[in-house]
């Protein structure tokens, strides 16, 4: 269009030298795209980079430094740990943040597994006659795990840019709940550490006025639990058969089939905002925050019960998504 180059490195607001080098690549080769065989020699084979991915996929907890050493030994490939984490790039093999999730042996994984197998044909008709309960523990002053602020070097110790953290991480409150699909059932406050006697008192006064209520013909649900020692002590089961209680056998080290802990978690995210002062106004939020989960979320939640099931038999037993 007759622009000088310099017009035309305004326009496209690129240096003139580039505007330059483009127009005589053009001119001499009559095409800017890149030329084969130009630039650095890829330091690896394409065999290389397969043994490179199999030493990562062998172990995924070696680090780029780490796989840079291990593939220079047999390859003979010298390179630096960002060549290593480019290669790796390529199959989608990211240095991610390792998901945190309960510790599950091999006799608990295998029972998961025989559990889910069991129960993997089970309907959400089947799951909704299902009381699903368990105790959680809230923090009066929890210690935030991650708490990100903008500020100047020199203000790294104003009170407002730092991370308050009470010895022993503050006060705890624990709080037993339960639901089903027919909506929220009572949760109580439990003072002290939970035995057997206190659990015992925590049923009579709550889970079977909820359980009337959720199924006035109590022959049709069953009470799920997990394995806590307190839960599983010969007067409780005693006091369940004296009940007519017919519990649900449940696999250890399995918050992730507990619906529950769904529950928990939303009322944990709403406490982020909320300062307490003491056990009382703490007790009393918790009392708001659960009753405001409405039937719609415990349908959801129960809906969900067969996919989870599914997803610990496609892991073999071991920790899922949810």
């Amino acid at each position: 269009e007759g622009y000088s180059e310099r017009r035309v490195a305004s326009i496209l607001k690129i240096p003139k030298t580039a505007v330059h080098k483009n127009k005589v690549k053009q001119h001499t080769l009559g095409t800017t795209k890149l030329q084969t065989g130009r630039g650095r020699k890829r330091l690896s084979t394409d065999r290389d980079d397969c043994q490179l991915i199999r030493m990562s996929l062998s172990n995924h907890r070696m680090t780029s430094s780490d796989l840079q050493k291990e593939w220079q030994m047999p390859a003979g490939v010298k390179c630096t740990a960002r060549t290593v984490r480019n290669r790796l790039l390529g199959p989608g093999l990211k240095s991610c943040k390792a998901r945190k999730k309960t510790f599950i042996n091999e006799k608990q994984r295998r029972v998961r597994l025989r559990i889910a197998k069991d129960r993997k044909d089970w309907t959400v008709e089947d799951w909704s006659k299902v009381v699903f309960s368990d105790e959680s523990n809230f923090q009066l002053c929890p210690t935030p795990g991650r708490l990100m602020v903008r500020r100047r070097p020199e203000e790294a110790y104003k009170p407002q840019c730092l991370a308050p953290i009470v010895k022993c991480g503050g006060r705890l409150v624990m709080i037993w709940g339960c639901f089903s699909k027919a909506g929220i059932g009572q949760i109580c406050l439990c003072e002290g550490c939970m035995n057997q006697a206190k659990y015992k008192v925590v049923l009579e006064e709550n889970l079977l006025p909820s359980a009337l209520t959720m199924f006035p013909n109590s022959e049709d649900c069953f009470f799920q639990q997990d394995n806590d020692p307190c839960h599983t002590a010969r007067s409780i089961k005693v006091w369940m058969e004296d009940h007519q209680i017919k519990t649900l056998s449940w696999p250890a080290q399995s918050p992730d089939l507990n619906l529950i802990e769904n529950l928990w978690n939303v009322i944990k995210r709403e406490m982020d905002g909320y300062k307490p002062s003491n056990k009382a106004e703490l007790h009393e939020f918790l009392h708001q925050e659960w009753h405001k989960v409405t039937q719609h979320q415990c349908e959801r939640l129960v809906e969900s019960m067969p996919r989870c099931m599914k997803a610990v038999v496609e892991k073999r037993g071991y920790s899922t998504k949810y």
